[in-house]
């Protein structure tokens, strides 16, 4: 059954999707992604993306525990991440993909998953990235 289309975003609406970064290092950078990643809210996230690597770390970590829905255009910016394209920065390391159903199953599908970097624990890849 095809997808009936999403309202149009008001202006003064917010977006539904956060995007929060921390630094527990110098040269990491983990961005916290929570809400929908598709077509309306991926530039607003590229932007902040931008912006927070533009001194470029080593290491770029999206934290994908909080997405509840993963389109393409989300699954472009994973990839244009892991390519250092558009301006993001970084090598680049996901976490909160096991057990979260829309962002593991987009991944699987897509063969994404095979050739991104995964990981179950933020705290355990930060230690392993030592």
């Amino acid at each position: 059954m095809p997808e009936s289309p999403r309202p149009s975003q008001e202006a003064n609406e917010p977006l539904p999707v956060r995007c929060t970064t921390s630094r527990p290092r110098s040269d990491v950078c983990v961005a916290h992604l929570a809400g929908e990643l598709d077509m309306a809210t991926v530039p607003v996230v590229a932007d902040h993306l931008r912006r927070e690597t533009a001194m470029p770390p080593a290491e770029l970590l999206l934290d994908l525990s909080g997405v509840t829905h993963l389109a393409a255009a989300g699954l472009a910016l994973i990839v244009a991440a892991m390519n250092n394209d558009r301006d993001i920065h970084g090598r680049l390391h996901l976490v909160g993909v096991s057990g979260n159903r829309p962002v593991e199953r987009a991944l699987q599908v897509t063969g994404l998953l095979a050739v991104v970097d995964v990981h179950d624990d933020l705290q355990a890849l930060l230690d392993a990235l030592r």
